[in-house]
């Protein structure tokens, strides 16, 4: 049961004891000129998170050495706990590692036109094994917080699911490879390896103008190869790609190798 404390006014002592009543004129006094009235509370322009919750990397996907990553759509209420939650891509072995975590976040209440509101957001939860990690020493993108390993970033502003897909310019694979600011190598297939299978995996990449990869389709290379490709690209991150001086999002195409190494 929730209780509201109120803090109860105390009566004029001075009248309790007897004292002579403040005259009619003396009541009728205005307040102070400088009173201040209360400032109207701004409306807030992304989710900030105040409680978060790490994500466990799956045993199954340690195991058979998978990384990859998962985008969770959540909805988050006017007190600022998370809803409900719905994995929306990425590897099934990550979901529910993924949705358990989220769930225990909570953020600042989302503040439009002065009160508090019910959003719903996108966030991606990474999984990547440490040593794949490359990253530069760069202050994090606006809006964005580099997600690190099983933990996801929440900074983006609430996203709306009917909002049309902005059109991606198409830049070369020589031009975004200059931009790559977080790689994680992939793993070669244990059974791929086993096989002695190599080769070089095609993609392509759609990313948005924030510098994420939002989507991924294979154009070409081994199928026993492709997903271990896809598994560690997507979780890629660029700087931004400028056209007139404004981020856009792009399209282009990646490449990625895997040799066997001979003894």
């Amino acid at each position: 049961m929730t209780h509201l404390a109120a803090a109860q006014v105390p009566q004029d002592s001075s009248a309790r004891q007897g004292a002579t009543p403040a005259s009619a004129t003396d009541s009728d006094k205005k307040p102070p000129s400088d009173a201040k009235t209360a400032s109207p509370i701004p409306d807030s322009t992304k989710l900030e998170p105040i409680k978060t919750e790490k994500a466990v990397y799956p045993l199954e996907a340690e195991q058979k050495e998978l990384q990859g990553q998962v985008w969770v759509k959540i909805r988050v209420s006017e007190t600022g706990d998370v809803v409900s939650a719905e994995a929306i891509s990425g590897d099934p072995v990550f979901v529910n590692s993924a949705l358990d975590a989220v769930k225990k976040w909570r953020f600042k209440p989302f503040i439009k036109n002065g009160v508090p509101i019910a959003v719903v957001t996108k966030l991606p939860f990474s999984f990547a094994f440490t040593g794949n990690v490359h990253q530069e020493t760069l202050p994090p993108a606006p809006e964005i917080s580099p997600a690190g390993t099983a933990t996801p970033s929440a900074n983006a502003a609430p996203q709306d699911a009917t909002t049309a897909a902005p059109s991606r310019a198409p830049v070369s694979s020589g031009v975004i490879a200059g931009l790559l600011i977080y790689k994680v190598n992939p793993v070669y297939p244990p059974e791929a390896r086993r096989a002695g299978i190599q080769g070089t995996v095609i993609l392509q990449a759609y990313i948005s103008k924030e510098g994420r990869i939002t989507d991924l389709q294979l154009i070409s290379g081994p199928k026993e190869l492709a997903e271990a490709a896809k598994g560690a690209v997507e979780q890629w991150r660029y700087r931004p790609y400028l056209l007139k001086g404004e981020p856009v999002a792009v399209k282009t195409q990646i490449q990625v190798n895997f040799v066997l190494s001979r003894h």
